[in-house]
C-alpha cells in the first residue's frame, strides 16, 4: 500500500468539505435547538453551612474540637440529604415532588479545611430552588445540632433566587464530538477511495507504466 500524502488527505478532504464541515454545525444547531425550545432550563441555589463541635460544651474552638468536626463530615453531609430531613422540607416548601427526587437534585460538598458546607438545588423552577435549599439549610441546622452535643450551625449565604445553568460545556463537548465524527468520516472517506492518482499506485496493483499523458486544460477563446 502506498503511503498517503499531505496531498491525498487534502484531496479526499476537500471533495468531502461539505459533509466534513456540515458534522459539528449540524450536532450543534440540534443541542441548540433541543435546549432552547424542547428541554427545559435548570436553575440552581446554593447554601453555605459553616459547622463545627464545641468539645465539652466550650465556646471557643480547640485543637480537639476541629478533629472532632473533621471526623464528623461525612456523617453531616449524609444527614443533610438524609429522608428525615427531606420529608420535612417537602412539607414546609408543599413541593410536588418525593423527598426521593429532591434528593437527586441536591448536591452537598464539603470543604474539611474550612468547615464549611455547600449545599446546592437545582430546579426547573429559580423561585423554588431557593425556597427549596433554603428549607434544607433549616432542617438540617436542627438534625445537626441533635446528632452531636455541642455542635453549632451557621447559615453564612442563604439561597437567593435560583441561576440559571450555563450550557456552554454541553456546547464544547458536542463541538469535540462533532470533531471526532468529522475525523472518522475523513478516514473512512480515505480508505474507500478507489481513484488512482499517483504512478505507485498501479505498480502496487502489477500494472507496468510505458508512459503518461499531461493533462492541458483548453484555454477559451476570446471573441
Amino acid at each position: 500500500m502506498h503511503t498517503l500524502s499531505f496531498k491525498d488527505i487534502w484531496s479526499v478532504a476537500k471533495k468531502n468539505i461539505i459533509w466534513i464541515t456540515a458534522i459539528p454545525i449540524v450536532l450543534l444547531a440540534t443541542v441548540f435547538i433541543l435546549y432552547s425550545y424542547f428541554i427545559p432550563k435548570q436553575y440552581t441555589s446554593n447554601v453555605q453551612l459553616f459547622v463545627t463541635v464545641n468539645a465539652d460544651g466550650v465556646a471557643s474552638q480547640t485543637y480537639e474540637s476541629l478533629l472532632m468536626t473533621q471526623g464528623l463530615t461525612d456523617t453531616y453531609a449524609k444527614l443533610i440529604q438524609s429522608p428525615k430531613v427531606l420529608k420535612n422540607v417537602v412539607k414546609e416548601t408543599k413541593a410536588v415532588e418525593s423527598f426521593e427526587e429532591i434528593q437527586k437534585k441536591t448536591a452537598v460538598n464539603v470543604d474539611e479545611k474550612s468547615l464549611v458546607y455547600s449545599i446546592s438545588y437545582k430546579s426547573e423552577n429559580p423561585e423554588e430552588s431557593a425556597l427549596v435549599v433554603n428549607a434544607i439549610a433549616k432542617y438540617a441546622s436542627k438534625e445537626l445540632k441533635a446528632l452531636v452535643k455541642g455542635t453549632k450551625v451557621t447559615i453564612i449565604t442563604s439561597g437567593e433566587y435560583g441561576t440559571a445553568i450555563s450550557n456552554v460545556s454541553k456546547y464544547i463537548i458536542t463541538f469535540i464530538i462533532g470533531i471526532i465524527l468529522s475525523i472518522s468520516f475523513l478516514i473512512i472517506a480515505i480508505l474507500l477511495d478507489t481513484i488512482v492518482t499517483k504512478e505507485e499506485q498501479l505498480t502496487d496493483m502489477g500494472v507496468v507504466v510505458l508512459g503518461d499523458v499531461p493533462h492541458i486544460r483548453k484555454r477559451r477563446s476570446r471573441d
